[in-house]
């Protein structure tokens, strides 16, 4: 009966030694505070500016070509004939249309180059957090907006932020 109860004392010691050996090897990182202090960030948003700027300065031209018939139109509806009414609206409509299309093309074009860009900074951010992971024997490495509590946990924000390449 004793060498039962010392086994069973043995094995609860054991269970709690690993939860204490493994909470040492728990780190955890703030990812939202690493995107915003990248110095890849801000040139990232200048280099996809300039490579939508062209298209950008098209659609505002096109908007503002718009805005200037419309603005004719309401102006000048009153003393039109109606033929010259209805061909108006039509080329309006048409350029509304088209505007609209182009411009659906323009954002859903821009969001996807802004998503593989971020996705790309995500890559060498996760290179880093491993990197990290390993010079330090962490098995375990959780973003701590995921975390309610933590308490004696290891934060490595800094150390991953200052190796991402």
């Amino acid at each position: 009966m004793k060498q039962f109860l010392y086994l069973v004392c043995l094995m609860i010691i054991s269970i709690f030694s690993n939860y204490l050996q493994a909470s040492d090897r728990i780190a955890v990182i703030n990812l939202y505070d690493i995107l915003q202090k990248l110095p890849e960030k801000n040139n990232l948003i200048k280099k996809i500016d300039n490579e939508f700027k062209t298209r950008a300065n098209a659609l505002k031209l096109q908007e503002n070509k718009l805005r200037d018939k419309i603005k004719t139109f309401n102006r000048d509806k009153s003393i039109m004939k109606l033929t010259e009414k209805k061909h108006l609206e039509n080329d309006i409509n048409k350029q509304q249309n088209l505007f609209s299309a182009k411009s659906q093309v323009f954002e859903r074009d821009k969001r996807r180059r802004q998503v593989e860009e971020r996705n790309k900074i995500l890559i060498k951010i996760q290179k880093a957090i491993k990197k990290v992971a390993k010079i330090h024997n962490y098995n375990i490495v959780i973003d701590s907006k995921a975390i309610t509590y933590m308490s004696h946990i290891k934060n490595i924000t800094k150390e991953v932020l200052k190796n991402v390449n």
